[in-house]
Order: structure tokens, then C-alpha cells, then sequence
């Protein structure tokens, strides 16, 4: 059979791994493989002999055997014993059984926590998503027929459908309520009893056969929700997988902090033989799409439906543990890889960041803005950074040293780091080459290979900060600090090489600088070959703006790392930290700011702009006389917010309390790492069924009295960070959108502008 892995699980029943494969006929097939799933143990030669002996009857314990692995990247390889299990849920009960044993003997264990589908795909070499054929079925033997590395890998023709429903209630759906309507595509089920509708689903889904089931909170709610009317309804063979062994959802909820927020995830709701896909759970599909996915899959081995449900972290730790056990590398279950001792000294230059020069606040004409491509990722690979090369113990007179704090780098080996990045690199260079490229050869294909660069660029993104936290496989301090110092020295350099051009920096942030020319000169590409040839690192420019302004804190009159706004010579805007950008704002306050940047990016220079801020005070106005007359769609009012803790540990009233404890009432807890929807009623007030309403609490058409106050505060702060710059404070704005002010006085505006902020005076 010839065809596509569209997935790969573990059957936890026959204890053997499933696959299912997709045939160039469109059939779908299932194979069954009796694999057995393994661990290693390392100790001294007598410690894995008596624990030999003292499992020996274990009935879960498939077989014993002593293999030469090495236990970390760059070391000599060891005897260890590989236990093989034909119990598949006994694996991890057995391995805590065998860490407890280190109380008494010193055990080390590897490739403990990997998943069985996944230790199953690196085993047999499987690679999900690629086209092959099978050799011999019983035994499962299969045979690839295409390159794993190529860029024009062929793709199955999936099939999907959207599921989705409509609940019977006036309040807070929950599990209890029935069923009103299920929209499978653009088919409705309804005007059924409950059991019909259900069975009628299941049946439609049957017929249509979709490789792909696309729902909204699938996992949290409407999967689990609709396999529970199916139980009320005393329906036994109600599934909407390929196989009636239907999956329960899949470990627990639960909240954890990622990258400065909290995040829920909840248990997984996964099918078998179809693919289902939670868009509200999947962050590398919101963000890249289904080819965002099969390109992941494809390169980390994690099968689709579960690489949908895992973080950007959790699939370059996958590629590089693919990378490592080809290289007969163990994976450690528990990392114990301690941080180097180091002085105060080597503290103080090591402990920083990437390199910052502080945006000149102001508008700014004819400006460039250079940005390194996948700049972090590129430091690793050029500079072979890597945990076993850095600080490496056989190179310590190496030439090869980290600026500032001399770290010294392996000359030997190349690191799995680099190994492994390099080729990522390598693709998104190439995808980055055909997106932009106007070869017609491409244009079928233009937006596919746009989903797999912003795919490959969450991966390289995360990259480095994986590198630094201590619970990554192969994460190591010293390599993260080492690679913030040769990021600080590049922009340094960067910023030198600009200014020996005749430009003038005026901000600079990590992996991107904007710099200014003295002349009207066009020296960038240039500018780009000059700092490509001192760094090896590649740049790009990302665009020349006809005008850009750099906003301040809100805080103090610095400026502000990441909030500014500007418009390119291509009438694209690029707009950073407004509130537009944010997910909590109110499409309210979020409309009123873009209708604001649409007007000044009528203008084509920094004169025009000024000419334009009366039309944009006018804008202005008009949102706020819509708010102070009670005319606003409550829809564009509401906030979106996601909650830090549960709400017994809030010790003030705020806005997402208050939600909490209205939605508390109707019996729905929110979790930390979830969101709630709201609208401010009364900003003042001390009661929580007062302060704000619930978003699903609102019912039908009511009119629901909204506080106008705090609207306007909002509108006037949200209008503010856009014209701060232009001598605009809040309190001037607030005084400027009075309703009765008179029209005519607007005409001042830009006159008063200019006495204020002298500045910003077109050159």
C-alpha cells in the first residue's frame, strides 16, 4: 500500500502501536505493530545485575539486554541494561519503582517519559505526514519514497469538516443541557429528538469521511460534552474517530506559567484514525495552519493531531531528541546537569540580556529598519553553541571564547544545537526565497510555503529560550548566556558599521535596528553587505519608512523598548505595544485606534502627518461622542482577559474577579491560564455583581447600562499612546472631546502641537 501516516498511537488494550495511513486511493487504512516500549538504567555493573535478578518475574518485563550508549552529548559511550516492556501501562510505574531503588544503589534512568508513539516512530525510523509504502503489513515493515529533507515533499489530500452546536438554555451552557443544533459543515442537524441528532452525526460523519475535525474548545467543552448526551441518551456506539474504542480525554487540566503569563491547558480529546483539532488549544495552528502543522510533524516526528496540542518548546525538544538517540544519545529523565561555578565577576558580565539602545522619542522620516535573520538561532549555529561545547572539557585552551565573559567553545566537535538548527535555518531561508519570489512556478504554492516559515519561526524563536530553562532536555545556562553576549557585541558592531555609513541609530532592540541616513544617499544594501561580511550573520531589510514615531512610556518620558508606529514606502503599516495589539482591548477602543492610524497613514511624509492630526482628534471625537450618547454595540465593549490565579486568592475586587464570582454562581469555575469576557457597568462600585457583567450572562437584545466614564478613559488613554509624541496628554484630549466643545476650535490643534512639541517640525 502506498500512501501517507496521517497518525500514530499506542493501544493501550493489545498493548501494541497503531498506525494509520492514508492510500493514494483515499482509503485509510490501520496497521497494528507489537512494539515494545523500553527504558535504560545505567549503574555499575553489579547494581544492573542484581536489578536484573529482581525483576526477573515481572510479568509487564518483555526482555533484558546490555547495549553501549552514551549518556550525554559528546561523551564515550556505556553499558547500560535496556528493559523492554510488553505492558504498556506498567512502563512508568515500574520506572518510579527502579528510581526509588536509588536510596540504596546509584541508578540513572533515560528515555523514561517518552511517549510510546513517539519512541515507537524514532525506532522504526517512521516519519508522520511522509509519503512511503508498506513492505510487509503483518509485520509492518515500510519503505520511504521520498526525502525526509526535501522542501517539495508531497502533501495527502486531507478531507476536514467543522463541528460545532447550539445548546438548549437561557444561561451558561453545561454539560446537563441538551443539544438545540449541530452544525457539521455547512449541513445542520435539528428538529430531532436529542438521540437522533446524535445518531444522525455520527452517520453523516461516516459518509463524509473527514480526515480532519475542526471544532472551537473541543477539548474543554464540546467533545466531551456531546460523548456525555450520547451516555445520557444511552447510545453505546457513539464515536467520531475512525475505530469505536473511543479515547477518554487525555491526562488533566491545568495551568502553568509560560514566557511571563499563565496559561490552561485542558485534557486532550483525541480521536482514532482522525485527526481532530482544537483551533482554540492549538497555538502552532492559529498561527501557521494545517502546513504549519504537517511541516512540524514532519520534522520533529510528533504526530499531527498530537503536535497541535503542544507548545513550540515541545517540538524543537523533539527534534533535537530525534537528533540525539540517531547519534545513540540517551535522553535523562531527570536532568541534573548543575550550573558551573562562577565568580562575582563572571556573575555580573554573564547574568544580561540582549544589547537595548533607547528609541529617540518623535517622528522620524526616512528610516530603515535592518533585522538579523533568526539572529539566535544563527549565533548557535555559526559560533557552535551547544551544552556539550561550551566550556567543553577538552578544549580549554581554545582559541575559540565568548567576548566579555571568555567562556571557551569546543574546536573538536560540532554541537548538537548547531546540528540540528542549521537546517531549520536553511528551510525557512528557502521559504522566505519562494514566498517573495515571482516565479510563476510558485504561485500555487505561495501561501503553503507562508504557513511553514511562520511555522519554522516559532521554532527558532523558542529555541533560545529553551536553551536557558532548566528543565530543557538539552538546555544549559552557560550556552544561554554565552549566546546574549555575542547578540550584545553583534549589535554593537552593527550600530558602528551604521554610523561609519553616515547614519544616525535611533532605536535598536536585540535582533532589529532603525537607523537614519545624514544624507539622501541610499547606502542600504550596502549597509547589509558590510555588517554580513564583519558577523557571517545574514540581514535583511525589513523595510525604509516614509515615517516612523517612537512612543514613551507610559511611566516616564523614556522610550518605550517596543511601542511605536510607522509607515513604509509600500503603504504598509507596522504597529507595535498599542492597544490594537492587544488581546484584552475592546474591539471598541481597538477600532478607534486603527480608524486613527488609517488617516495618518494618508500622509506620505512627516509634514503631511502633522497636516492630518486635526482629522485624527476628529476620529477621536466621534468614538466618544458614540460612547457619551449610549450608542455603542455592547459586543464592541467587551474586555478580554485572562485570569492569574483561582478567585480565593484575589485580595482586591477588580474587574476579573468580579466575572469570576458572577460566573461562580451560575457554576462554572474558572481555572487559572483561562479567559473571561466582560463589560465595565460601574468601574466604582464595590459589589461584584455590580463593578462588571459577565459577557455570557448577557442575554438576547437587552440594553445593558455600560459605564461611559471609564469608556471614555480608556478611549482617551488609548488615543493618547498615539499622539503623546505630538504634544497630546490625556487631560488635553479629555478636554479637546467635551461634547459641546465646538468644532471650530480643532483648527488650534496643530498650531498648539507645534508650540509644544517644536521637535516634530518636518525637516
Amino acid at each position: 500500500m502506498k500512501g501517507w501516516i496521517i497518525d500514530v498511537d499506542a493501544d493501550l488494550d493489545k498493548n501494541c502501536a497503531v498506525v494509520w495511513i492514508k492510500g493514494v486511493d483515499g482509503s485509510v487504512k490501520k496497521f497494528y505493530d507489537n512494539f515494545s516500549p523500553s527504558f535504560f538504567v545505567y549503574s555499575s555493573q553489579a547494581n544492573l545485575e542484581g536489578l536484573e535478578q529482581i525483576l526477573a518475574d515481572n510479568p509487564a518485563i518483555n526482555s533484558f539486554e546490555y547495549e553501549e550508549k552514551s549518556l550525554w552529548l559528546g561523551e564515550p559511550a556505556k553499558e547500560v541494561l535496556k528493559i523492554s516492556l510488553q505492558d504498556y501501562g506498567m512502563l512508568m510505574e515500574l520506572a518510579k519503582e527502579i528510581d526509588e531503588m536509588g536510596e540504596f544503589c546509584k541508578y540513572e534512568l533515560f528515555n523514561v517519559d517518552l511517549s510510546i508513539p513517539f519512541a515507537f516512530v524514532l525506532e522504526k525510523g517512521i516519519i508522520p505526514m511522509t509519503f512511503i509504502q508498506t513492505k510487509n503489513e503483518s509485520d509492518f515493515e515500510l519503505e520511504l519514497l521520498e526525502d525526509i529533507n526535501s522542501i517539495d515533499y508531497s502533501i495527502p489530500g486531507l478531507r476536514s469538516v467543522e463541528l460545532d452546536v447550539e445548546i438548549k438554555t437561557d444561561r451558561i451552557p453545561t454539560p446537563d443541557d441538551p443539544i438545540a443544533k449541530i452544525f457539521l459543515g455547512d449541513d445542520v442537524i435539528e428538529g430531532k429528538e436529542e438521540e437522533e441528532m446524535l445518531l444522525q452525526l455520527v452517520g453523516e460523519i461516516e459518509n463524509m469521511d473527514p480526515d480532519i475535525l475542526y471544532t472551537d474548545n473541543g477539548d474543554s467543552f464540546l467533545l466531551p460534552y456531546l460523548y456525555y448526551r450520547a451516555k445520557v441518551n444511552e447510545i453505546e456506539d457513539f464515536f467520531l474517530g475512525r475505530d469505536k474504542d473511543l479515547k477518554k480525554p487525555i491526562g488533566k487540566g491545568r495551568s502553568y506559567f509560560s514566557y511571563g503569563r499563565i496559561v490552561y491547558k485542558p485534557p486532550r480529546c483525541m480521536l482514532n484514525g482522525r485527526i481532530h483539532i482544537d483551533r482554540n488549544n492549538s497555538f502552532i495552528y492559529r498561527e501557521s495552519g494545517i502546513h504549519g502543522l504537517i511541516e512540524l510533524s514532519r520534522l520533529s516526528r510528533i504526530p499531527l493531531q498530537t503536535l497541535s496540542r503542544v507548545t513550540p518548546g515541545t517540538v524543537i525538544s523533539a527534534i533535537q531528541i530525534a537528533q540525539a538517540i540517531r547519534e545513540n544519545v540517551l535522553v535523562r529523565w531527570k536532568k541534573n546537569v548543575p550550573e558551573d561555578f562562577k565568580d562575582a565577576k563572571t556573575l555580573f558580565l554573564a547574568d544580561r540580556g540582549g544589547m537595548i539602545y533607547e528609541p529617540k522619542i518623535g517622528l522620524h522620516e526616512n528610516v530603515v529598519e535592518i533585522d538579523f535573520t533568526s539572529l539566535y538561532p544563527a549565533i548557535m549555529v555559526r559560533h557552535n553553541i551547544s551544552p556539550e561545547t561550551v566550556l567543553c572539557k577538552c578544549c580549554a585552551d581554545s582559541k575559540h571564547r565568548a567576548p566579555i565573559i571568555d567562556y571557551h567553545i569546543c574546536e573538536r566537535r560540532i554541537g548538537l544545537i548547531p546540528r540540528v538548527l542549521e537546517p531549520l535555518i536553511n528551510r525557512r531561508i528557502e521559504y522566505k526565497k519562494r514566498v517573495k519570489d515571482k516565479d510563476k512556478e510558485y504561485n500555487d504554492h505561495r501561501e503553503i510555503y507562508e504557513a511553514r516559515k511562520k511555522a519554522l519561526k516559532w521554532i527558532l524563536v523558542t529555541c533560545f529560550g529553551y536553551m536557558g530553562y532548566r528543565n530543557a532536555r538539552f538546555g544549559r545556562i552557560e550556552c544561554h548566556e554565552v549566546i546574549n553576549t555575542y547578540g550584545r557585541e553583534l549589535l554593537l558592531n552593527t550600530a558602528r558599521i551604521a554610523e561609519d555609513l553616515g547614519y544616525e541609530v535611533l532605536h535598536g532592540i536585540v535582533d532589529s535596528l532603525w537607523v537614519k541616513s545624514s544624507s539622501n544617499s541610499n547606502n542600504h544594501e550596502k549597509l547589509c553587505e558590510k555588517i554580513f561580511e564583519q558577523s557571517g550573520i545574514s540581514v535583511e531589510l525589513e523595510g525604509i519608512y516614509k515615517w516612523i514615531v517612537f512612543l514613551p512610556k507610559r511611566s516616564d518620558p523614556t522610550g518605550a523598548l517596543n511601542r511605536y508606529y510607522g509607515l513604509f514606502e509600500n503603504g504598509e503599516m507596522k504597529i507595535r505595544g498599542l492597544e490594537l495589539r492587544r488581546s484584552d482591548t475592546p474591539p471598541l477602543i481597538r477600532d478607534a485606534q486603527m480608524d486613527m492610524l488609517k488617516v495618518m497613514a494618508r500622509a506620505n511624509d512627516a509634514a503631511e502627518l502633522q497636516g492630518r492630526i486635526p482629522e485624527v482628534i476628529e476620529v477621536v471625537r466621534g468614538y466618544a461622542d458614540m460612547i457619551a450618547k449610549g450608542e455603542c454595540d455592547l459586543k464592541d465593549l467587551v474586555f478580554t482577559s485572562v485570569v492569574s490565579k483561582d478567585s480565593e486568592y484575589y485580595h482586591q475586587l477588580n474587574n476579573n474577579l468580579a466575572c469570576m464570582l458572577q460566573l461562580k454562581n451560575e457554576g462554572l469555575k474558572v481555572r487559572p491560564g483561562e479567559q473571561v469576557k466582560y463589560i465595565i457597568t460601574d468601574a466604582e462600585s464595590k459589589r461584584y455583581n455590580r463593578k462588571v457583567k459577565a459577557w455570557q450572562l448577557v442575554k438576547g437584545n437587552v440594553r445593558l447600562l455600560y459605564d461611559k466614564k471609564k469608556y471614555l478613559a480608556y478611549l482617551v488613554r488609548a488615543a493618547g499612546n498615539i499622539l503623546a509624541p505630538f504634544g497630546y496628554t490625556e487631560r488635553k484630549l479629555t478636554e479637546i472631546i467635551k461634547p459641546g466643545r465646538q468644532l471650530t476650535l480643532i483648527n488650534s490643534i496643530q498650531e498648539r502641537s507645534y508650540q509644544l512639541s517644536p521637535f516634530l517640525r518636518p525637516e
